[in-house]
């Protein structure tokens, strides 16, 4: 097998495990607000009522894909979204 076979061989199994395994990403306040189509101060009354959860990072505050889909969904815990 060469080097080219190699990698090509490498590359499909890259590509199979990041098919099977979806990313995770992850927003700041202003991403996820964009992300939902709200306002930053309507998203942070949101998160500040236990609507949306988050994890404080040092200063910043971040947010899942699925929170998002979670509160878009309007599955909260807490009440109507």
């Amino acid at each position: 097998m060469d080097l080219q076979e190699t990698v090509n061989a490498l590359a499909a199994r890259v590509a199979k495990l990041e098919a099977v395994r979806p990313r995770r990403r992850a927003y700041n306040q202003q991403q996820a607000a964009r992300e939902l189509g709200m306002s930053v101060n309507k998203f942070r009354a949101e998160q500040k009522a236990g609507r949306i959860k988050g994890v404080l990072s040092g200063r910043v505050w971040m947010f899942t894909d699925e929170e998002l889909q979670r509160y878009a969904a309007g599955q909260c815990e807490g009440g109507d979204v």
